[in-house]
This record gives structure tokens, C-alpha cells and sequence, in this order.
């Protein structure tokens, strides 16, 4: 968690020639927000592609799923506008659920070259399966 913002920045560095698509949930991002200082700063071809579901999703989930005593520090009491502070940073920003047309805008800033944060909400209650239980085995994994 809080890797992949920083693992794009590496790859960008590395072949300066290639656009880097990095996906990154917004807890993560938020462990190392400052890393899009680093990609302005640079004018790598980074486009960080966040899904934002206002919680630490996994977190919220191995919760909801394994422990009785409901969910807790996993949520935000408010909505975080990642957009600007990308803005604040240096970034393009994209808000594909305030788009007419949300593929053609995606196209748009994808083709656009430098950093850019392209913004999607998603549904905090959505799953994301297999998942290990605490304290279990890889070999014990659960799905829907």
C-alpha cells in the first residue's frame, strides 16, 4: 500500500520515452501524496489513475467480513478533493464522473503529455475478491 505512485515515478525515470499508467486506490495514494510533487517536478508521463472510495477499502472490508464489532477507523468523516491538491502539485487533472463523455476524457488526458491524476469514484461497499482471512493460509481464501 502506497507503492505504486512511486514504483510509476521509477518506471517513468527509467524509460523517459514510455507513458506510465499507474492505478492507485486512495488510501495508498494518500501514504505518499508527495510523490506527485515529484512527477510535476520532473514532467514525467505519469498518469495516476485513482479510485476513490473514501476508505481504506481492503481495510473495510476484511472488517465488514471478519469481525463483529463493525467497521472502524476505515472511512473518512470527509471527502478528500484529490483533485486539488494534484492541481496543487502541478498535475492535469480528469474527474471521469463529471464527464459528458468519460472515455473520450480519458483518451484526452492519457494523450496529453505529463503528469496527470485522473480522478474515479467508486463504490466504497464493493468487494474485491480472494481475500485471505486473518490469520489464515493463502490456501484458505474466500470469495463471494
Amino acid at each position: 500500500m502506497g507503492f505504486r505512485p512511486a514504483a510509476a515515478i521509477g518506471a517513468a525515470l527509467a524509460n523517459p520515452q514510455r507513458k506510465v499508467i499507474c492505478f492507485s486506490g486512495d488510501g495508498s495514494l494518500m501514504m505518499n501524496i508527495q510523490e506527485m510533487a515529484t512527477a510535476a517536478e520532473n514532467q514525467l508521463d505519469v498518469k495516476i489513475i485513482l479510485l476513490n472510495n473514501e476508505a481504506l477499502g481492503l481495510v473495510h472490508q476484511q472488517q465488514s467480513l471478519f469481525y463483529q464489532q463493525g467497521v472502524f477507523a476505515a472511512t473518512y468523516p470527509g471527502m478528500i478533493n484529490f483533485m486539488q491538491i494534484a492541481a496543487g502539485f502541478g498535475l492535469q487533472t480528469c474527474d471521469l464522473n463529471n464527464e459528458v463523455d468519460p472515455q473520450a476524457a480519458l483518451q484526452a488526458i492519457i494523450d496529453r503529455p505529463g503528469p496527470a491524476l485522473i480522478h474515479v469514484r467508486i463504490d466504497a461497499q464493493q468487494k474485491v475478491y480472494p481475500m485471505v482471512p486473518p490469520g489464515a493460509a493463502n490456501t484458505e481464501m474466500v470469495g463471494e
